[in-house]
């Protein structure tokens, strides 16, 4: 396939190349419902058209708020071919927070997927809104600024193929193909301008370092608003013509795991955590024979797995013992997992060091990458054959990386985005002499893996001034089978504390086994917060003194997204999550002088 200028020319060029195989799969009323290339290809033509009768010019935004579906796929394309930008929202964003991308975005069309979502958008509205008309994917609406899902499609019915090509052959590599408005932990979100060619680059080198197979197929689940799965899920798989099955949301992930058995799989730190509480807390829950032979199988992994990384053949006693630990326990998790997992590609956030080692022990390959919405998702992969945990792996081929005097990540590349959509001194504030200025610190090793330490505003600063870097503590806490979520706090204090949210499922075992009656009070249990105490005070074993946690406080209930505690990726909001547990966090520093832990008092001993 010759190099495309834009992404409809690659969706097209894949059309003519696969035509009747499977594009997508979903699931709807039960049962997964599957559509060819040819047939797609129809369907966001008339979508195109649609656009066009609708009035919508080159480079016009058009919005869309909905969790992830069919539509959202061939709408997006759509856009494209009738030569528009797509500018997506997060379904749980606010109705000012939603008013703000589409006035910002300057869009004068706006998608929603139902009518809640449609009302968030009305609600939001001002005397300024450009918006003229809506799309909505499901329900219906009695306005005339409306239209169904099903009349666009039918507006687009005859329409002009020359027109259309004529819009979308007008598009230039180095025009906007989308804003991704960044989550962000603070401030107003950001549109990131990414370009055909950011994307297209970025793709076509993830195809030159992976092998993708004609067979392979992946599952998006995580939201098509942010950059991580719209590139890395959607895009990738459009270039490399493999099937994406869609997951009925986050929720059913596990089921839909297992039905769609997709061979690539990308995920975010916080899902691959849930996995591994699930699993723990599984063999905990089984007979003593197969906690004894999960056990066993663990310590099998443990040991193969430098010889794996490294793709060397293993001693003959510990393969004969690897091949039993995969029969007997490694399938079983695989199977879990869809049974056909090649690989795991993680990114979006800090990884655990300890949770990508257990997966490895498990015969689970987790490659972990690094990047930002502003470099069109990926700067550094972890390769099969050169993987070291802890790390980011290497810069991609065209991709240079290098660190600043002040710790910080720089990057620059034909990845690069083109700036913040209207936002000039943003733009200007992060992308200074042709570099990317991520504001996330690291370092590389000798062999020129890259290692993220932090993000430069989530830098604690002691009252004593020690630079600590909380996610590193935080990614040893929740390696914990007990722990499920934890934010270190500390900056201009004298000493870290923590906010932690226990694993209520590994509690509530624990709380049966010692014959303790929780209810709804389990953070609250004087035997519970010394079950955790325990786990903190074995993660300040790792630690120097200056690191450790000196006290703490349980939460009853997870961070949420919905709460606003999270970032639709999973990042904790740390301001907000300071705020809602001020009195908790002074409790912690309210004593003259700071408890000692009794990894201090070992110490001192």
């Amino acid at each position: 396939m010759s190099e495309p200028q834009n992404l409809v020319e690659l969706f097209l060029a894949q059309v003519a190349r696969l035509g009747d195989r499977v594009a997508l799969r979903y699931k709807r009323d039960g049962r997964w419902i599957e559509i060819t290339w040819r047939e797609w290809e129809r369907e966001v033509r008339r979508l195109a058209h649609g656009w066009l009768r609708l009035g919508l010019r080159p480079k016009d935004a058009v919005s869309i708020i909905s969790n992830n579906r069919p539509e959202w796929l061939s709408l997006d394309l759509a856009v494209q071919m009738a030569g528009g930008v797509l500018a997506p929202i997060y379904p749980t964003l606010t109705a000012e927070e939603a008013a703000f991308i589409n006035d910002n975005a300057q869009a004068r069309f706006a998608i929603a997927e139902d009518p809640a979502q449609l009302q968030k958008l009305w609600t939001g509205l001002d005397e300024h809104s450009r918006l003229e008309k809506y799309v909505l994917l499901s329900g219906v609406a009695d306005d005339p600024r409306v239209i169904t899902y099903e009349q666009l499609l039918a507006m687009g019915e005859g329409g002009d193929d020359a027109r259309l090509a004529e819009r979308y052959s007008a598009i230039g590599p180095h025009d906007p193909a989308t804003y991704i408005y960044t989550s962000g932990t603070t401030g107003q979100p950001k549109g990131a301008m990414l370009t055909h060619d950011n994307i297209l680059f970025v793709t076509g080198t993830a195809l030159q370092i992976f092998e993708v197979l004609p067979t392979d197929s992946v599952l998006s689940y995580l939201p098509l608003s942010h950059a991580f799965e719209r590139i890395a899920v959607f895009y990738l798989a459009l270039r490399a013509g493999v099937a994406i099955s869609l997951a009925e949301s986050i929720e059913r992930m596990a089921s839909n795991l297992v039905e769609a058995g997709p061979s690539l799989l990308v995920a975010v730190p916080r899902v691959l955590e849930k996995v591994y509480a699930g699993i723990m807390d599984k063999t905990a829950n089984a007979g003593r024979l197969r906690r004894k032979i999960f056990k066993w199988a663990l310590r099998v992994g443990y040991a193969t797995s430098p010889y794996r990384l490294a793709q060397q053949p293993l001693p003959r006693a510990l393969a004969w013992r690897h091949r039993l630990a995969k029969r007997l326990v490694y399938n079983q998790i695989a199977a879990r997992l869809g049974g056909h997992l090649r690989f795991i590609a993680v990114g979006g956030a800090p990884m655990s060091k300890a949770i990508a080692e257990f997966f490895h022990a498990l015969n689970i390959l987790v490659l972990e990458g690094y990047g930002m919405t502003e470099c069109a998702a990926p700067a550094t992969m972890n390769l099969p054959g050169a993987v070291r945990f802890g790390t980011v792996g290497r810069p991609l081929p065209g991709v240079q990386v290098k660190i600043a005097a002040d710790g910080e990540v720089l990057v620059q590349g034909r990845n690069v985005f083109a700036g913040y959509f209207r936002m000039p001194e943003a733009t200007a504030e992060t992308l200074r002499d042709g570099w990317l200025h991520t504001g996330d610190v690291g370092e590389f090793e000798p062999d020129g893996m890259l290692r993220i330490t932090d993000r430069k505003k989530d830098l604690i600063v002691t009252s004593s001034g020690k630079n600590i870097a909380p996610q590193k503590i935080e990614n040893l806490l929740v390696a914990d089978p007990l722990i499920s979520q934890a934010v270190v706090i500390g900056d201009e204090r004298n000493y870290l504390t923590a906010l932690i949210v226990p694993a209520m499922d590994a509690v509530a075992r624990f709380a049966r086994e010692q014959q303790i009656d929780v209810g709804d009070r389990a953070p609250e249990l004087p035997r519970v917060k010394e079950l955790i105490r325990g786990c903190v005070n074995a993660v300040n074993q790792q630690l120097p003194r200056f690191e450790t946690i000196k006290d703490f406080r349980l939460l009853p209930a997870e961070l949420s997204i919905e709460t606003g505690e999270l970032t639709p990726t999973q990042k904790v909001r740390r301001k907000v999550v300071a705020e809602k547990y001020r009195d908790l966090i002074e409790q912690m520093y309210a004593a003259k002088t700071r408890p000692a832990s009794s990894a201090d008092r070992e110490r001192s001993d």
